[in-house]
Order: structure tokens, then sequence, then C-alpha cells
């Protein structure tokens, strides 16, 4: 009886020695994990909109609704994460990114979705998971950012899952900035 005890004491130190060492290491590296994102952020709003001067974020995610219609909230879009109004260089009318993420059996696809008059202009991609995420970006989101895709629906680019993840999130952002800011085009 006593073996068994000291064996299960040993193991209960070992996984708590991890479990200790695992909770300091997320502590030591959250603030960097939250500035890389951060950062990727403002590259790809800077791909997006190449003479912004600045942008605010507002945070489904978060609650953070101000200047939205309360009746277009994150239930009804569950692929937006954040709105972003960017202010443009010399520009009258501000810009509108959206990021987004969507999931499939394949992984996990993360987008900054710019957004003109109802259309997506322009795609960019934070995350990648899929297992065919290179077919994905080459045959579907570089496409319809070169212009040789006009059709967000045809999804068939030998990623097909993921084309389909891709055109769920940009058409929520359509939604969303049709119902929330695109009373400001009419």
């Amino acid at each position: 009886m006593n073996k068994y005890f000291k064996v299960s004491l040993t193991l209960a130190t070992i996984a708590s020695g991890a479990a200790l060492l695992i909770g300091l290491m997320n502590l030591a590296t959250v603030g960097a994990i939250k500035t890389n994102k951060e950062n990727k952020i403002k590259s790809g709003i800077s791909k997006l909109y190449p003479n912004v001067k600045d942008y605010v974020a507002h945070d489904f995610l978060n609650g953070d609704e101000e200047g939205y219609d309360a009746n277009y909230s994150l239930p009804e879009y569950p692929h937006l994460k954040t709105a972003y109004v960017v202010n443009i260089e010399g520009g009258t009318n501000p810009g509108y990114v959206y990021s987004t993420t969507g999931k499939n059996a394949y992984g996990q696809v993360d987008l900054l979705l710019s957004i003109k008059e109802g259309k997506i202009e322009k795609m960019f991609v934070v995350t990648n998971t899929e297992s065919y995420g290179p077919t994905l970006e080459d045959n579907y989101i570089n496409k319809y950012n070169n212009g040789y895709l006009t059709d967000l629906a045809d999804v068939k680019c030998g990623a097909t899952y993921g084309a389909k993840t891709v055109k769920e999130q940009c058409d929520d952002a359509i939604r969303h900035w049709l119902n929330c800011f695109g009373r400001e085009a009419e």
C-alpha cells in the first residue's frame, strides 16, 4: 500500500509542477502574443488601405457595439470578431475592415476583409491552419484579390471546404456592413 501511495504522490507532484510551468509560460508570453496579433492586424489594415491614417475598432466578442444598431449583434454574424472604421489620408469617406474567423474540419481561417459599397474589395489572411491552406490562398483568396475571381460563390478551387468557410465569413461581413453602414451609402 505504501508503494502505491509513493507512486501516486510522485505522479501528482510531477503533474502539478508541469501545470505550474505551463501557467508561468503562458503568463510570460501573453503580452508578446497580444503584441504580435496587434501588429499583424495593423499590417493587414495597411495592406488593405495603404493610405491609412488611423482606425477605430469595434469589438463584437467583448460587447463593444457603440455606434451600431443593437439588432445586428454577434449572434446573427457568427464569423465576425471586430469591425474597424479606417480613416484614410486625404479621403473623405472612411474604409471598413472586418476581422473574421471560421473553422471547419480541416482547420481555421482568420481574415481581414475590406468592404466598399457592400462588396468585398480585398482579403488579408491573418491565420490559416487549413490542411489545404496554400491551395486556398493561391486558388481562391489571391485570385479574388487580383480580380481573376469575381464571384465568391465559385468555391471550386481545390480547397472547397476552406473556400466555403471564407465565403461564409465574407457573407457575414457584407450583411453586417449593409445593415449598419450601408444606410450611409444610400
